[in-house]
């Protein structure tokens, strides 16, 4: 497990250009902010097609755990289908991080 500075240092970063996030609307994500805003911008449609119950399906929970390696955050999403609920995780572990 990563000590929660450098948990830090990577989840607030961007990540590495091979390993940006596309939307299905084509949208790039580099880093959590990015991706704050791009699910509470997006339409419902958007948002189930990355996550999903039909599919067993969460794109952003596997971005997180493994492009920006936050194992807590990733855990935290699992099973959350709200849009605004899994923003608002999101948001929140974001100012963990900021305040580590």
């Amino acid at each position: 497990m990563m000590d929660l500075k450098a948990l830090k240092e990577k989840a607030l970063s961007d990540c590495p250009p091979d390993k940006l996030f596309w939307t299905c609307h084509g949208s790039v994500v580099r880093n959590i902010f990015e991706m704050l805003d791009n699910i509470k911008n997006q339409n419902e449609d958007a948002f189930r097609y990355h996550v999903n119950d039909d599919n067993k399906k969460n794109d952003y929970g596997t971005w997180i755990r493994c492009v920006l390696t936050d194992e807590e955050l990733a855990d935290r999403l699992i099973g959350v289908m709200e849009k605004d609920r899994f923003a608002d995780i999101i948001e929140q572990r974001i100012k963990e991080l900021e305040n580590a």
